[in-house]
């Protein structure tokens, strides 16, 4: 029972995205202004930090493939970049002390990196025009904010529950 743990945390992070998306309120700033959660690519960092780089890249290379398939046109993008991201969080914390302020500028810093990849192919096969600081102001900084305010609720009980499917997995 205890190997479906981390499994199912994933699967939840990973639906609650779109669950948001749907129960976001519909009003003039939600038309104006992009909010896009990143609840997984939190989860893929937080995963990163606590059980390595390398497993967290087989969840970001298999969920991406899946939110590729459901989301977007184009195969290959997340699964390429999650899994990327997933490598560097796990590289980027041998440098540094594991707390929750570096967890949180990480997983912050994830989510620019992945936002910014995404409308760099987005505008690299013309599927976007919107010049960087329209990208900027309109999306960037709002999904930003969406997900600093979920990092802010939900990062001690990520980080308490992964720490304790870790020790459960090395005591197995």
């Amino acid at each position: 029972m205890n190997k479906w743990r981390l499994p199912f945390l994933a699967v939840l992070c990973f639906v609650s995205e779109s669950i948001l998306v749907d129960v976001w309120p519909k009003g003039d700033v939600y038309i104006r202004y992009f909010f896009v959660p990143r609840f997984f690519l939190i989860f893929l960092v937080l995963m990163a930090v606590h059980f390595g780089g390398t497993r967290a890249m087989g969840y970001g290379v298999v969920f991406g493939f899946l939110y590729d398939c459901v989301y977007t046109e184009l195969l290959g993008v997340y699964a390429f970049a999650y899994a990327l991201i997933a490598y560097g969080a796990g590289k980027v914390m041998r440098w540094f002390h594991q707390n929750w302020l570096v967890l949180f500028l990480l997983s912050l810093l994830a989510v620019a990196v992945l936002d910014s990849y995404v409308y760099g192919i987005q505008l690299l096969i013309g599927r976007t025009d919107w010049p960087f600081a329209i990208f900027w102001g309109r999306r960037l900084w709002p999904t930003l904010l969406l997900n600093a305010v979920f990092l802010l609720v939900f990062l001690h009980p990520l980080e308490r529950w992964m720490a304790k499917i870790r020790r459960s997995e090395q005591e197995e």
